[in-house]
């Protein structure tokens, strides 16, 4: 695979380097020279938010694939090669086109200092300009305002998942701030679809849509579900219409219902041909790696029981934390519930850990692939400080489920890996090195 963890790194260019003050003053001069790729695009539906991006992303993309449209899609971040954020027709986009591509932005951006996500996100116009497909769903990567995909002017949806604190020391420490850097992705006479969100951010993004004259669809005002708990099934009920016996998402927990409704409305906003067949197809057959996935592999088999669950969950926020430990606790069963956990520098938080108290027992480790890892005693002492006080330390993840296996003595246990997404990384390293 493509790697290119270290390009273009703007320190080499010297002199020549010019810092224009703006991310869209910087990426307009190198889309420019690349004859403006970002206005070639197919119809695009625009995603921000702080959880559910992903999943949201995911679904929607692959409606558009069961109805038969060939579907642009550019996420971030990667979890093993950076060829997965960029995906062409319905295709990853394979080593040496992208190597193409970025060396095309490399030449245009030889006097722009340019960051990764910029230098990325004009990549992937550049190739999404150059293959033929019918739509583009594209990730906002932080933020929303100055995020680097915000500089696509024209927009067929827009889609704001749910919003919590996250990034603060970027975006404001206040939900408010927060909601208003995302909302910014929104456009004049462009549909906007909002997911379930605490009021204050709702607030915010329903003023700026007022503001804006823009019809903006909210989740449990214009749009809501009714789950069947017995079967998983669940209607969807938009206006004055309702979307019956729509089946149990593909995704896990609870929070995917609320997600794979938002995704539902904004791709029905496009006024493409959707048929329910294709909706229907795409919430059982959707995708996403990461998000309570299901690990099946050596990594495994080192817990106690055959019987025992290994899961990787994308969570490394207060609401992914939520989310996480209310499926943990809609576990009808016997089997002890973990938490591995390891973060990135100064990212542990207090509010993260405390939803876990009472609901599962928490082991810390360093994230081997984290350039700048929290140590695990740190975290761990977090988490005492939440009243977890069998919260455990140790180095790494083979460390953690050897633990488990020996501290479950022979008992079935559901361990979740969650956190930071290097984890995810680790989860297959370590798998290789375990046989």
């Amino acid at each position: 695979m493509v790697y290119l963890p270290h390009w273009p790194i703007p320190s080499t260019l010297g002199k020549r380097a010019i810092n224009y003050e703006t991310v869209f003053e910087r990426m307009s001069v190198v889309l420019e020279r690349l004859g403006n790729p970002h206005k070639k695009l197919p119809p695009v539906i625009h995603v921000a938010g702080t959880n559910g991006k992903g999943s949201a992303t995911a679904l929607i993309a692959e409606i558009f694939k069961q109805a038969g449209y060939k579907t642009h899609i550019y996420t971030s971040p990667h979890l093993h090669d950076c060829n997965e954020r960029i995906v062409l027709a319905g295709e990853k986009i394979s080593d040496n086109f992208l190597y193409e591509i970025m060396e095309e932005v490399r030449l245009a951006s030889a006097d722009v200092a340019l960051t990764f996500m910029e230098s990325f996100t004009v990549g992937a116009f550049l190739a999404f300009s150059k293959v033929s497909a019918d739509i583009a769903v594209i990730e906002c990567g932080m933020g929303g305002r100055i995020d680097a995909t915000n500089i696509i002017e024209q927009k067929l949806v827009t889609l704001i998942m749910p919003i919590s604190f996250d990034h603060m020391e970027y975006l404001g420490n206040s939900i408010e701030r927060i909601a208003l850097e995302k909302a910014m992705i929104m456009r004049t006479n462009t549909p906007l679809v909002v997911a379930s969100q605490p009021e204050k951010a709702r607030e915010i993004i329903a003023l700026l849509a007022q503001d804006q004259k823009i019809d903006a669809y909210f989740y449990d005002e214009d749009f809501a579900i009714l789950v069947d708990e017995e079967n998983g099934k669940f209607d969807l009920k938009i206006g004055d219409e309702i979307i019956e016996n729509l089946a149990k998402p593909a995704l896990l927990g609870d929070h995917q219902y609320i997600n794979f409704a938002t995704a539902i409305v904004a791709a029905l906003a496009s006024e493409f041909e959707l048929p329910i067949t294709a909706i229907q197809k795409a919430i059982t057959s959707v995708k996403w790696p990461s998000r309570l996935e299901r690990v099946e592999n050596n990594l495994s088999k080192i817990l106690p029981t055959a019987e025992s669950e290994l899961f990787i969950d994308g969570a490394h926020n207060e609401a992914g934390a939520f989310a996480l430990a209310r499926w943990l606790q809609g576990q009808k069963d016997d089997k002890l519930n973990y938490v591995i956990c390891g973060f990135s520098r100064n990212k542990c938080k207090k509010e993260f850990l405390e939803k876990f108290k009472n609901i599962a027992k928490i082991v810390a480790v360093t994230v081997d692939g984290e350039p700048y890892p929290e140590d695990a005693k740190r975290i761990a002492e977090i988490a005492q400080s939440c009243e977890i006080f069998d919260a455990t330390a140790v180095q790494d993840l083979i460390d953690g489920l050897q633990y488990i296996a020996k501290k479950s003595t022979n008992k079935t246990c559901r361990v979740v890996i969650c956190g930071s997404l290097h984890l995810a990384r680790d989860v297959r390293k370590f798998a290789k090195i375990i046989q």
